[in-house]
C-alpha cells in the first residue's frame, strides 16, 4: 500500500516584494518652528556665539529657517542707600538678543543639539529653547512712532478718505 503525501509550496515572484519593506519604520516627531534665543550683557560674545550657534546647527545637518538681533534693551539700574530714598549708584546696562530660528528639527535630534550648544554656552549669555510663536516675530521690529503719530492723526481727522 502506497501513501500519497501532499505538500504545498509557496512560492514568491522575484518581482514582488513583502509589505512589510515599504512601511518605512516608525515617524519620528517633529517641531515646526524652533527659536533658539540668546542673550546677554557683552554684544561681542554673543554675537560670536549666535555665530557658532548658527553654524553648528548647519554642520548638525537641521534647518536653519532664519536668524536675527532683537533691538537692544537699555536698563537703568538704581542702588539706593540703607533705608533711605538717595541713589548710591546708578548702572546703565544693554540687554542685546540674537535668535536663531530651526525648521522641522526632529525630537531625536533636539537633544544632541541642545546639549552641544550648552556645552559651548559662555559665561554671562542665557540660552532659551522654545517652540515659535507670532510675538517672537513682532518683537523684532523697531515701531515707527512718527508714522504711529500720522496715522492717529489721520483717524483723528476722519480716517483715509474713499475714492
Amino acid at each position: 500500500m502506497a501513501r500519497s503525501i501532499s505538500c504545498s509550496v509557496q512560492r514568491y515572484s522575484i518581482e514582488t516584494e513583502p509589505p512589510y519593506l515599504d512601511a518605512g519604520g516608525p515617524e519620528i516627531p517633529e517641531y515646526s518652528l524652533v527659536n533658539v534665543q540668546m542673550k546677554g550683557y557683552d554684544f561681542t560674545v554673543l554675537e560670536h556665539y549666535g555665530k557658532w550657534v548658527h553654524n553648528t546647527a548647519l554642520n548638525m545637518g537641521l534647518d536653519v529657517e532664519d536668524s536675527w538681533a532683537t533691538p537692544c534693551q537699555k536698563l537703568l539700574i538704581q542702588n539706593y542707600k540703607h533705608k533711605t530714598a538717595k541713589v548710591e549708584t546708578e548702572y546703565n546696562l544693554q540687554v542685546y538678543e540674537r535668535t536663531v530660528q530651526l525648521a522641522d528639527l526632529t525630537s531625536v535630534m533636539a537633544p544632541l543639539f541642545i546639549e552641544v550648544i550648552q556645552a559651548g554656552l559662555p559665561q554671562g549669555v542665557k540660552l532659551t529653547v522654545q517652540e515659535h510663536i507670532p510675538e517672537h516675530t513682532q518683537v523684532r521690529y523697531i515701531p515707527d512712532l512718527e508714522l504711529r503719530d500720522l496715522h492717529k492723526q489721520l483717524t483723528d481727522l476722519g480716517g483715509p478718505s474713499k475714492k
